[in-house]
Parts: C-alpha cells; sequence; structure tokens
C-alpha cells in the first residue's frame, strides 16, 4: 500500500470516527426523560393538588354544613320549648336561626360546587395519567433503543481508534503530519479519491498524465491541480 493509499484509508476511519462521535452526542443529549415526559408528569402533579385542594374544601364545607345544622337545631328547639318568653330574646333567637340558615344555604352550595369541581377534575386526572402511562411507555422503548444503539456505537468508537492508532503508525510521523496538516488547511479532507479522471473533492478534471502516474503505482504524494488536495487513485 502506497502513502496516499495510506492516507486515504486514514482518511475514511476519521471521518467515520466524527460521525460515530456526533452521534454519540446526540445520544447523551436524547438519553434521559424528554421534555414531552417532564410535562406529562408536570401536569398529572398538578392535577393532583388541585384535586386534593378541592376535595379539602368540599370536606371542610360539608363539615361547617354539619355543624350548623346542628346549631340551627339547637336553636329551633329553644324556640319551640317555651322556655324563652322575653319577646326581645325570642326575637334574636329568630334571627339567629334564619342567619343560621342562610349561612348554611351557602355552605352547602360550596360544598357542591366544590364537589362537581372535584368531580371534573378527577377525570381529568385520569385522562392525564393514562396519557402519562402512554408517554411514559413510549419513552422507555425509544430509551432502550438508544442505550442499544449507544452500547454498539462505543464499540465501533473503540474499534476504530484502534485502528486509526494502527494506520498511523504505519503512515509514519513525517507523512502524518502532513496529513493533519492538509486535514486542518481542507475542511477535514486531506486526500481527494479520483473517479473517472476527476477530483472527488473539487470535481475538476485531473491531467491524464497525473491520472496514468498514479495508476502506474507511483509512490510520490502528487496534489490536484485545482484544490491543493492529496491525489489517491484506487
Amino acid at each position: 500500500m502506497d502513502d496516499a493509499a495510506r492516507m486515504y484509508e486514514l482518511q475514511k476511519v476519521d471521518l467515520t470516527w466524527i460521525k460515530v462521535a456526533k452521534r454519540l452526542q446526540q445520544l447523551q443529549q436524547l438519553l434521559g426523560e424528554s421534555e414531552r415526559l417532564r410535562a406529562a408528569r408536570g401536569e398529572v402533579a398538578q392535577t393532583e393538588e388541585t384535586l386534593h385542594t378541592l376535595r379539602a374544601a368540599q370536606r371542610n364545607a360539608e363539615l361547617e354544613s354539619k355543624s350548623l345544622a346542628e346549631r340551627i337545631s339547637e336553636t329551633e328547639t329553644r324556640l319551640m320549648s317555651g322556655t324563652v318568653r322575653n319577646p326581645k330574646e325570642l326575637e334574636n333567637l329568630q334571627l339567629s336561626l334564619e342567619s343560621l340558615r342562610r349561612h348554611r344555604e351557602q355552605v352547602e352550595e360550596q360544598a357542591m360546587t366544590a364537589m362537581l369541581q372535584a368531580d371534573q377534575t378527577a377525570g381529568e386526572l385520569a385522562e392525564r395519567k393514562d396519557l402519562l402511562a402512554e408517554i411514559e411507555s413510549e419513552w422507555r422503548s425509544s430509551q432502550g433503543n438508544l442505550i442499544e444503539e449507544e452500547i454498539k456505537l462505543k464499540h465501533n468508537f473503540a474499534l476504530l481508534k484502534r485502528k486509526r492508532e494502527a494506520l498511523a503508525q504505519a503512515l509514519g510521523t513525517t507523512l502524518l503530519e502532513r496529513y493533519e496538516t492538509m486535514r486542518k488547511r481542507k475542511g477535514g479532507i486531506a486526500v481527494a479519491l479520483i473517479e473517472n479522471g476527476i477530483c472527488a473533492a473539487c470535481h475538476v478534471k485531473i491531467p491524464t498524465g497525473i491520472v496514468n502516474g498514479l495508476r502506474g503505482g507511483s509512490n510520490t504524494l502528487v496534489l490536484c491541480p485545482s484544490c491543493g488536495r492529496y491525489l489517491y487513485s484506487a
């Protein structure tokens, strides 16, 4: 294998290595809970909190209504017992009874409103829990696929690293430096393959004499007259 061929093989490894590294970076960002999953979980938590508040308001209103009912019953008993004969006191008891009844009506209305809102919220919570379960199932499935892909890519990454080390060693320090310098100057493509007499990097036709010389097995590195990259003829 001549120098240009070794450089070209090294370049193929480097380009593949870059693709693998980029994909691994993408996987690192994709692994973990998605925005959709976090949002769904947050909606469930918020709805649960709302339901808890509404149920508490319903219970408190029902307890207050029960307490008012007892006070109303006691007041009615006093009015009916005949033990209170003072007209002013009787009037006050009657006013108090009416106030208690009005208050109880308001509290019962609050309890009913809280109950209806709680029932509606409970339905919404059930729907959001179902959606969360669906999203979690999809997420777990995707995570399994991503983890499997990550494992394979890490294995490939290690293989590429070893292959690159072997190719770099075979190329030698001087040629490796020339390759790396050209690679930096030319956007990662140091060696251009000649395809049908055309440079695959810049798409300019290569003089026939250069093409024939490369095909003749010359071990001399030749630059593309147009883009200045090293040329390789398979």
